[in-house]
């Protein structure tokens, strides 16, 4: 009796097993080739939610640069506190009449401040961070106007605002509304002090503008600073020697908290800003001059001639991907042109420098409050 028992050599299962392991190293790479791919998507997606973000506020507090500050004071004001501490104390307007915008590219020198990287000041009471800030109606007599809308109503006996009377003609100034020395007052529906009652006889309107909602001011404006600062402690999704664009707060309050800056950390990754203004020096409408520094400028020529405000922001989407090689141009110019801007070079932020996705972030903004 013969036997029909049939089955695998050992030759066969030793090729079986071969091709078997070639497929799942073909799989597990391409697995992995996937999920390298998923992980660098996903730090793209990341990093564009939070820079638009981020760019959006620096984009509304451009925008509304000015907004409720007065071309002049009515009477004597005394003094007002602005930032303490440098670099921010060094471009205080106190006691002076406020500037909307104040531009600097010399702050390098400080600690962790990225160098050539500009320092850009925005004055308006709207780009407070508290629920006050933004908030805005106008006086008539003794009658504080009522929205009926939780954005723009100031909640009485909490929040605090200044006065201001508006330009009554072509060439006028306005005026922050003080009363022996003060500027703002809390929030009331019914009696005000005289001085921040427009005349009923001539049916004239003051504006007032919400400042804080916590503390009694001690600036009648508030005051946002937006630069690129090395953090304390690094992203390490970032390349090595980039910072953070922050905007920081000039805090109101007390001797001790007052003047202090409280950063808001806003985009990661970034290597350098620059600012450049479009001005209309013969104030015909038409932007005629573009410019790095505003420096000479006053209050009102600052509301007068600034017509545009550019941003440019050099930074790097998502995280290192040796997968990908940059292939603009190095070293990358920040700004409408070298000469109007600066230049960086690529190669100072690591060796992988080319594995990362550089780019420029572009906002062209027009001051809405400015005349």
């Amino acid at each position: 009796m013969t036997s029909d028992k049939k089955g695998f050599s050992l030759l066969e299962i030793l090729i079986a097993i071969v091709i078997m392991g070639i497929v799942m190293a073909m799989n597990s790479q391409l697995l992995m080739d996937l999920i390298r791919g998923q992980r660098q998507q996903a730090g793209i997606v990341t990093s564009q939610f939070e820079t638009s973000l981020g760019l959006e506020m620096l984009r509304s507090d451009v925008s509304n640069a000015g907004f409720g500050l007065p071309d002049e004071f009515a009477s004597a004001l005394g003094t007002y506190t602005e930032a303490t501490a440098d670099p921010a104390q060094q471009f205080n307007s106190a006691p002076n009449v406020p500037k909307a915008l104040v531009h600097n590219n010399n702050v390098g020198a400080f600690t962790n401040y990225i160098a050539n990287s500009d320092y850009l000041v925005i004055r308006s009471p709207a780009v407070g961070m508290n629920t006050a800030a933004g908030k805005w109606t106008n006086i008539t007599g003794t009658t504080v106007h009522i929205w009926n809308d939780v954005n723009l109503d100031m909640v009485n006996g909490q929040d605090y605002m200044i006065v201001i009377k508006p330009r009554s003609a072509l060439g006028g100034m306005s005026k922050l509304i003080v009363s022996s020395g003060a500027y703002s007052l809390q929030y009331i529906t019914s009696t005000l002090d005289a001085a921040f009652q427009p005349s009923a006889a001539t049916g004239e309107r003051y504006l007032a503008f919400g400042i804080e909602d916590s503390v009694a001011p001690t600036m009648p404006f508030n005051r946002a600073d937006y630069y690129v600062k090395i953090p304390s402690v690094t992203n390490a999704n970032c390349a090595p020697g980039t910072g953070t664009l922050y905007k920081a707060i000039v805090k109101h309050g007390p001797a001790g908290t007052g003047g202090a800056t409280e950063e808001c950390p806003l985009v990661e990754c970034v290597a350098n800003m620059q600012v450049v203004f479009r001005l209309d020096t013969n104030l015909d409408g038409v932007p005629d001059q573009t410019v790095t520094n505003i420096s000479g400028l006053d209050a009102l020529a600052i509301k007068e001639q600034v017509k545009e405000v550019q941003i440019y922001i050099l930074g790097h989407e998502g995280i290192l991907d040796r997968g990908f090689t940059y292939g603009g141009a190095n070293p990358v110019t920040v700004g409408p042109s070298a000469a109007m801007g600066t230049t960086v070079n690529l190669t100072g932020f690591g060796s992988d420098w080319s594995h990362y996705r550089w780019k420029i972030y572009t906002l062209i903004v027009k001051p809405k409050s400015f005349y």
